[in-house]
């Protein structure tokens, strides 16, 4: 399985595999797919970079929070920022990959090149990593 495909399923499930009780609401897994996003050149905030997180005056432990309001409250100040950026590249919490957030401005939508992979009930490389895991959907 390749990488990206397993980042994006610790990001969404992560919370509820991985420290929780090892189950998935079976609407939440059945009503996701994955998709590939080809983006063009963007204005992105790289807060997975010391330099940057030092500039905003964000200690990298708390980008690692379970409490999300530090988290959102911080993406916000990004969306909002005078720069314009169009995205936010981070580190995962649960595995050293980066990821990126797309802010829908300017236009931006329109530029992206999605290839839809397939739900995620169809992609074995899904599948597996929910059989690795233990999870039950219920």
């Amino acid at each position: 399985m390749g990488p990206n495909i397993q980042t994006c399923l610790r990001e969404v499930f992560g919370d509820d595999v991985l420290q929780g009780t090892h189950t998935i609401a079976a609407s939440k897994w059945t009503e996701r797919c994955i998709s590939q996003i080809t983006v063009p050149e963007l204005k992105v905030c790289a807060i997975s970079t010391e330099k940057t997180r030092d500039a905003m005056g964000v200690e990298k432990c708390s980008l690692l929070a379970v409490d999300f309001a530090i988290t959102q409250e911080w993406g916000l100040a990004i969306q909002q920022h005078l720069a314009g950026f169009q995205a936010v590249k981070y580190t995962s919490r649960f595995v050293d990959q980066p990821c990126l957030a797309l802010f829908d401005r300017g236009g931006l939508k329109s530029k992206l090149k999605v290839k839809l992979l397939g739900d995620l009930e169809n992609l074995d490389d899904a599948v597996d990593w929910l059989h690795e895991r233990k999870a039950a959907l219920v």
